[in-house]
C-alpha cells in the first residue's frame, strides 16, 4: 500500500520542519513573532511537541485555551500572569466554541501582542482553523510564519485502522474533532492515490452511520449500517454483525421518538433487530454483549407493553447482569421486573424489586440524578397499590425533582399525570390544576399534544439523544480508554454510570463525519 522510502521521506520532512521551527524560535528571542504550526492530527501534534522539547535549546512554555475563550490575547495574558517565557506554545484552538469571535478580536488587538508579548508564540492550527485565521484575522496572519507537519501515508492508514477498529469494542469515544481528523485522513489518502481495504471501508461505513444517527438522519444512518453489515456478514464476523444489528435497532428506536405517530411500528422494528443481535451474540458465545444490549430490548418491550415477554427477558437479564454486567445494569433488570409486577397488580413484589434496584443505585458513585426518576415513579405506583398514598406522593415529588424531561419527556408527563390524579383525590385542587397545566405545556413542547382546535403544533423542543450528550461535556479529541471500562471511575467526560443509565452502547459516540456517501477512494 505504501513503501518504506516514502514513509522515511515524510518523517524527514517533519524533522526538517522541526529544525526550521527551532531556528525561528531562536532568532525571535526578545521580540514578538507569531508562528502557526499547521497540523491536522492530535497524535502527530503530541509527538511533534515532545520532539520539539527534546531538541530545542530554548525553554518553551505551554498553555491550553479553554473551549469557552472569547479573546486570545486576554486568555494568554491571564494564563501567563507576570511570566515572560522565552517562547510560548498554545494548544486548543480547534476546541474553541466561538473561534470566529476569538480570531476577529485577536486581529483588532494585534498591536497588543507586539507590545506586551516580546517572545515567539507558537499556535497549533489545523486546516480548518488556518482558513478561518486567513479570513478573519488577516492582518495578524500576515505577521505570521506557517510551518507544516504531516503524517506519512503509513501513519494515516494506521490512524484510520486503529480508530475505526476501536469503535466496535468501545475502546474510544469519537468526538467532533476526532471525526474531523478521520475525514481529513481520507482526503489526504485520496490525494495520494491510496486504496482502502474492504474491512477499513466497512469500518468507515459504520462511523458514517454513527454520525448520521446522532444527527437524526435516520435513512442515511440505516444505509451506512447496512453497507457495513453486508461486509461483516460475508466475512462471517458474528460479533460485528450483532453490534451493527443492535445499532440499527437504536436508529429505529430514535425514529420512534422523532415520529411519534408511528412509534409502534418503529419499536417493532427495533425489537426485531435487537432480537437478531442477541441471537447472534449467543451463537458466537458473546454473553458479555448479550448482557450489554439485553436491557435495551427490555426497554423496547416495555414501550410495546408486551408484559409477559418483558418478564421472561428481565429475569434472563438479571441472571446475565449479575455475572457480566455492572451494578447499574443489575438495577435496571430489577426495575423492569418491578414494572411488570405493577402491571400485574403484584404490589408487594413490585415494591420489593424496586427497593432492591434503589438500594443498588444508592451505592453507585457519580450517578446522574435523573437516573432515579423512573425507579421512584415505579415505587410510587407500588406504594399507591399498597394503600400508602402519602408515601406515593412523596416518591412522585422526588421523581419529578430528579427527572430531566429533555431526556425522557414521556416519563416526566406520566409523573405529572400521576401527581395531578393523587392531589385531586386528596382534595388539593389547586396543586392538581397546576400539575395539569405543566403536563399540557410539556406535551405541547415535545409534540405529544399535536392538535389544538384545528391547528397543528410542531414540537418546540427536541428530545435529547443521550449519546450526543455524552461527548458535549468534553470536546477534546483524546479521551481516556479507561472511561469506557464498565464500573471504573470517569475520566474527562461523562461517567460510565451515566452512559449505562441511559442504555448507551460503548461504541456510540458523537461525530462530525460530514460525508453521507461512500468514500470516493476505491476498494481493493
Amino acid at each position: 500500500m505504501t513503501n518504506q522510502h516514502e514513509s522515511e521521506n515524510l518523517t524527514s520532512d517533519n524533522e526538517r520542519s522541526l529544525q526550521t521551527l527551532i531556528r525561528a524560535i531562536t532568532l525571535s528571542q526578545g521580540q514578538f513573532s507569531l508562528i502557526l504550526l499547521r497540523c491536522n492530527y492530535a497524535d502527530l501534534q503530541r509527538r511533534i511537541s515532545q520532539r520539539l522539547h527534546q531538541l530545542s535549546p530554548i525553554n518553551i512554555h505551554e498553555i491550553t485555551l479553554p473551549a469557552s475563550v472569547k479573546t486570545l490575547y486576554t486568555s494568554i495574558a491571564e494564563q501567563l500572569g507576570d511570566t515572560q517565557p522565552p517562547a510560548l506554545m498554545v494548544f486548543g484552538l480547534e476546541n474553541v466554541k466561538d473561534i470566529d469571535t476569538m480570531l476577529t478580536a485577536a486581529n483588532r488587538v494585534r498591536e497588543e501582542f507586539r507590545i506586551n508579548f516580546p517572545f515567539p508564540i507558537l499556535l497549533w492550527v489545523n486546516d480548518q482553523i488556518l482558513q478561518k485565521f486567513i479570513r478573519l484575522a488577516t492582518d495578524l496572519e500576515n505577521w505570521s510564519t506557517t510551518i507544516e507537519f504531516e503524517n506519512s501515508t503509513h501513519e494515516l492508514i494506521a490512524f484510520l485502522q486503529q480508530q475505526t477498529e476501536a469503535i466496535f469494542p468501545g475502546d474510544v469515544i469519537l468526538n467532533p474533532q476526532t471525526c474531523w481528523e478521520l475525514e481529513r485522513a481520507i482526503q489526504d489518502l485520496q490525494s495520494r492515490g491510496e486504496v482502502l481495504t474492504p474491512s477499513l471501508q466497512a469500518n468507515l461505513e459504520f462511523v458514517r452511520g454513527l454520525h448520521n444517527y446522532l444527527d437524526d438522519k435516520i435513512d442515511a444512518a440505516i444505509e451506512h449500517y447496512q453497507q457495513s453489515l453486508s461486509f461483516w456478514r460475508q466475512s462471517e464476523n458474528l460479533e460485528r454483525q450483532g453490534i451493527l444489528l443492535a445499532h440499527i435497532a437504536l436508529v429505529y428506536d430514535r425514529h420512534s421518538i422523532i415520529n411519534q405517530t408511528e412509534n409502534q411500528r418503529y419499536w417493532q422494528s427495533a425489537k426485531e433487530y435487537l432480537q437478531q443481535a442477541l441471537d447472534i451474540f449467543e451463537q458466537g458465545q458473546c454473553l458479555n454483549l448479550v448482557a450489554h444490549y439485553i436491557n435495551k430490548l427490555c426497554e423496547i418491550l416495555q414501550n410495546l407493553k408486551v408484559w409477559s415477554e418483558l418478564e421472561t427477558l428481565a429475569h434472563k437479564s438479571l441472571a446475565l447482569q449479575q455475572e457480566y454486567g455492572t451494578p447499574l445494569q443489575v438495577a435496571q433488570a430489577y426495575g423492569f421486573l418491578a414494572e411488570v409486577a405493577v402491571k400485574n397488580l403484584r404490589w408487594n413484589e413490585a415494591n420489593q424489586f424496586v427497593q432492591q434496584a434503589l438500594q443498588i443505585l444508592f451505592s453507585i458513585p457519580d450517578i446522574q440524578p435523573h437516573t432515579y426518576s423512573w425507579y421512584q415513579f415505579i415505587l410510587a405506583k407500588a406504594q399507591q397499590g399498597l394503600g400508602d398514598v402519602a408515601a406515593a406522593i412523596h416518591s412522585l415529588e422526588t421523581a419529578r425533582e430528579s427527572s430531566n424531561h429533555q431526556y425522557n419527556p414521556q416519563l416526566y408527563i406520566s409523573i405529572l399525570e400521576q401527581l395531578r390524579s393523587l392531589y385531586f383525590e386528596q382534595g388539593e385542587y389547586l396543586k392538581a390544576f397546576n400539575f395539569k397545566l405543566e403536563q399540557l405545556q410539556i406535551e405541547q413542547q415535545y409534540g405529544f399534544r399535536a392538535f389544538v382546535g384545528a391547528s397543528y403544533l410542531n414540537p418546540q423542543r427536541k428530545v435529547i439523544n443521550p449519546y450526543v450528550a455524552q461527548v458535549m461535556e468534553d470536546p477534546s479529541p483524546n479521551l481516556s480508554h479507561q472511561l469506557l471500562q464498565r464500573g471504573e471511575p470517569p475520566q474527562r467526560t461523562g461517567s460510565p454510570a451515566r452512559r449505562e443509565a441511559l442504555n448507551i452502547p460503548p461504541s456510540l459516540t458523537a461525530g462530525l463525519f460530514h460525508s453521507t456517501r461512500r468514500s470516493s477512494l476505491s476498494i481493493s
